[in-house]
């Protein structure tokens, strides 16, 4: 068949969100370039998630701070794309005018009472559907938009620089694992297991396997913590907590044997490196990503049985006990993680020796 013209094969899509909501577009985007669309990538989010898509997923890439540029943007593209597709992320009125301004049809997914129209389609939420399996009901039905494979999420040619590793290890290239031991911007402490666990987690695996390096990171709103693990000076443990840029952390999980640490944007980034991840659930609901439903072998989680979770998730949020997960009296099921089990999982995982 004749596919038409490249100009009406010009589609876009709106990322509002950060690190790990990029990276559940993979998929989608992936199917996208399959059928031959040619693909304008849209960032407008305060986080600098662009630097993390290869040129194999997208012939466009377009970083846009502020409103004025935005709507300047879709003025200066008035009927541009045939299509543009928002999940259920990109809220807000600023987006849908855009999106209408340089789009002929706009596709979004999320639950609105607004009827489909010739220039508009939504698609609403499946509540069994993972986050990213979402993303590509944008492009197809209930029954093709299943993700099957972990592959789906893996980029085809990550770029990355070398050079991290000499920064921060000198000549020396050990093998390490990058520990991520706050998530959210330490603004979600639902998702955070309690700091003296990462501390005796860490003491345990430097003292034990010396032949390994254990790289801590973070970002900047976290370097409270990154006095607590100095303290340690334990050799092989390096302490990068607000000192790396969002490239260097990805060079730096590109070369590393994995991950530890939480429900976080880098926990999605070492899955789409092909990384072993062993993550830590509390509040949140790793069912909305599926990679250990996909690939049990690679990816490892650790959750409690707690009834009342998991109570922080956009959809199917369990509010049998608190309705805001912030206010949880106790964290219980952060808490309740123990250290010991997930330090025989760690060495298991990873095959420490």
């Amino acid at each position: 068949m004749k596919l038409p013209t490249a100009k009406k094969r010009k589609i876009a899509l709106i990322f509002s969100g950060g690190l790990g909501d990029t990276i559940l577009f993979v998929p989608l985007l992936k199917a996208l370039k399959k059928k031959q669309f040619h693909i304008t990538c849209i960032f407008y989010s305060p986080d600098k998630s662009d630097c993390l898509l290869d040129e194999s997923l997208y012939d466009v890439k377009i970083h846009i701070a502020g409103k004025i540029r935005f709507l300047l943007f879709a003025i200066t593209h008035t009927g541009h794309f045939i299509n543009i597709y928002i999940n259920h992320l990109a809220k807000g009125k600023l987006i849908a005018l855009a999106a209408s301004i340089c789009s002929y049809r706009v596709t979004q997914t999320g639950n609105t009472l607004l009827k489909n129209t010739k220039s508009r389609k939504h698609i609403p939420i499946e509540t069994d559907f993972s986050d990213a399996e979402q993303n590509l009901r944008l492009l197809y039905n209930n029954q093709h938009a299943k993700i099957k494979n972990i592959q789906d999420f893996y980029f085809e040619h990550p770029q990355y620089d070398s050079t991290v590793i000499e920064k921060y290890f000198a000549k020396s290239r050990p093998e390490y694992i990058v520990i991520q031991v706050s998530s959210g911007n330490n603004n979600t402490p639902y998702k955070n297991w309690p700091m003296q666990n990462w501390l005796s987690l860490l003491s345990n695996l430097c003292d034990r396997y010396t032949a390994y390096s254990f790289v801590i990171i973070g970002d900047e709103s976290e370097t409270v913590y990154a006095e607590a693990f100095e303290k340690t000076a334990k050799p092989n443990c390096r302490v990068l907590i607000g000192k790396t840029s969002i490239p260097e952390l990805f060079s730096l999980l590109a070369y590393s044997k994995g991950y530890i640490g939480l429900d976080s944007g880098i926990m999605h980034m070492a899955v789409a490196l092909k990384k072993k991840t062993l993550t830590l659930f509390g509040a949140s609901n790793e069912k909305l990503y599926g990679y250990s439903k996909l690939d049990e072998i690679n990816h490892r989680v650790i959750a409690t049985s707690l009834s009342c979770r998991p109570c922080a998730a956009w959809k199917n949020a369990n509010t049998s006990r608190v309705s805001d997960p912030g206010s949880c009296p106790d964290f219980a099921c952060m808490t309740g993680i123990n250290k010991m089990d997930v330090f025989t999982a760690a060495v298991n995982h990873f095959g420490l020796k």
